[in-house]
């Protein structure tokens, strides 16, 4: 039973890494069941540590989507500009690892044309700048998890 444990664990951090870079999977949360699983079943681990990484988890889940947006929005980029840029991301997914950034990017451009901006160019690259912060503060929480299972 205890192997099987382990390999649904392993399974769910390699998920959680892949789930970092690709928008369709929740890296993090992925993660932190896997912690959970590990806890439960193979070692426990603090309750502080558990709140912690619960209380990172949901943070880095809420600002992955809000930086986006707020990157299309600091760059002056409205409604369509964000819509297009999430549509950009989903359609981006077939084509990886670029299509992902490619694809915001023209999303976020083809949003800001559809709203006659003329700032088009700066939209986009805000959108994609969102994308980029969001992946690497996914990247670094699952690494953290990981960690905590492998060394704590």
């Amino acid at each position: 039973m205890e192997l099987i444990i382990l390999i649904l664990i392993i399974v769910l951090l390699i998920f959680s890494l892949v789930g970092s870079l690709a928008p369709v999977l929740p890296g993090p949360p992925l993660g932190f069941l896997a912690l959970l699983l590990f806890h439960f079943f193979i070692n426990p681990v603090s309750y502080n540590i558990l709140i912690f990484v619960l209380i990172l988890v949901l943070g880095v889940t809420f600002l992955d989507y809000w930086l986006q947006i707020y990157g299309v929005k600091k760059a002056g980029g409205g409604k369509y500009a964000i819509r297009g840029s999430m549509i950009g991301l989903i359609f981006g997914f077939l084509f990886p690892p670029l299509g992902i950034i490619v694809g915001a990017f023209i999303g976020a451009f083809i949003g800001a044309k559809i709203e006659s901006d003329k700032n088009e160019l700066n939209i986009a690259l805000g959108s994609v700048v969102g994308f980029v912060i969001g992946t690497i503060l996914k990247i670094c929480v699952s690494s953290y998890i990981i960690y905590i299972i492998l060394f704590l």
